[in-house]
């Protein structure tokens, strides 16, 4: 039965995926001698519609608006509808919060469409002890982490952001299948080294750095946080099967105090990990991979602009993007 229900939904992700910039388009733009010819690539592609009059402003917005939308109508599993929802309800809450704990114009930060969660509600959670009781549960919890801060600097806020995106992710997409599963606790496994390797460098003492990880990986952040404490990083994550070589990398990184190699890594394994997914589940696994990979196609599309905008030329973006 579940598969009849899937049979159609799936054909359709199957007919998206060339939607997606294949590597001749990521190839060209990555050359493109400024950012105008980097939009003028881009308006040839299916963000065409998105764009007005070549500005950027809003395309991207609007193209995950509508590749969640049709992933939605496609199928009304809950699971799928929760997980995709409360993901953008997760992005709100970052753009909104971090906008007013580091002294921002809320009303001036670009959102997109709220989820499950009202985007007043979130633009109230941090000044209204009754907006937060209306809140889901985690959502209100990290508000409260956020309002516990004494003084709130931008990678505090981002490791309360984090905490709460990976709960939403451990406690809602895992349900969609196994390969699914393996892919959200590899990500938060990467992230949990990422963040661990930072404090490395900024030398935060080692009893802040367990609250500072998410749970859900394959090590849990007390592993990490007595990793971190033995200066033993590297060989922790070599235990984890399959990031052998991202510990490596991250070795390296911490040598050098950079981690713009080991976030090109990691990104490059959650692609490769995507497309076994795209290929080899059959459910709402798809479907969930598909939205994670129009999520990181935008992001890598943000830093391609960013960086043409600052000058990058092909080799300098190449070290930060894994395409092409």
């Amino acid at each position: 039965m579940v598969r009849r229900l899937f049979i159609y939904p799936n054909g359709r992700v199957s007919a998206l995926e060339p939607q997606l910039l294949d590597r001749r388009m990521w190839q060209m733009m990555l050359s493109a001698d400024d950012r105008e010819e980097a939009l003028r690539l881009l308006g040839d592609t299916w963000y065409s519609q998105f764009m007005e009059h070549r500005s950027i402003r809003g395309t991207f917005e609007r193209a995950m608006k509508t590749t969640e939308e049709e992933l939605l109508e496609l199928s009304e599993d809950p699971r799928l509808v929760r997980g995709i929802m409360h993901r953008r309800d997760v992005r709100n809450a970052r753009y909104l919060w971090k906008a007013q704990l580091l002294e921002a114009d809320p009303e001036e930060i670009p959102v997109e469409d709220s989820g499950l969660v009202e985007l007043d509600l979130l633009r109230r959670a941090l000044t209204s002890e009754e907006a937060r009781e209306e809140l889901p549960e985690i959502f209100a919890e990290a508000a409260g982490e956020l309002l516990d801060l004494p003084e709130p600097a931008a990678a505090e806020v981002d490791a309360v952001l984090d905490r709460l995106a990976a709960r939403v992710e451990t406690e809602e997409l895992p349900e969609l299948g196994e390969s699914f599963s393996v892919f959200v606790r590899t990500h938060i496994e990467t992230q949990n080294f990422l963040t661990a390797g930072r404090a490395s460098v900024r030398e935060v003492p080692p009893e802040r750095v367990e609250g500072m990880l998410a749970p859900g990986g394959y090590h849990d952040p007390g592993e990490i946080a007595g990793a971190y404490r033995r200066g033993r990083l590297a060989e922790a994550l070599a235990t984890t099967t399959g990031l052998e070589e991202l510990a490596g990398v991250l070795e390296e990184c911490l040598e050098k105090g950079s981690f713009q190699a080991y976030e090109r890594q990691m990104e490059a394994e959650r692609l490769e990990m995507l497309d076994r997914t795209s290929y080899a589940a059959f459910g709402p696994e798809s479907l969930a991979a598909f939205v994670v990979k129009r999520e990181l196609e935008i992001r890598h599309l943000r830093i391609l602009i960013a960086g043409k905008t600052a000058g990058m030329d092909r080799r300098r973006l190449l070290r930060r993007i894994p395409r092409g």
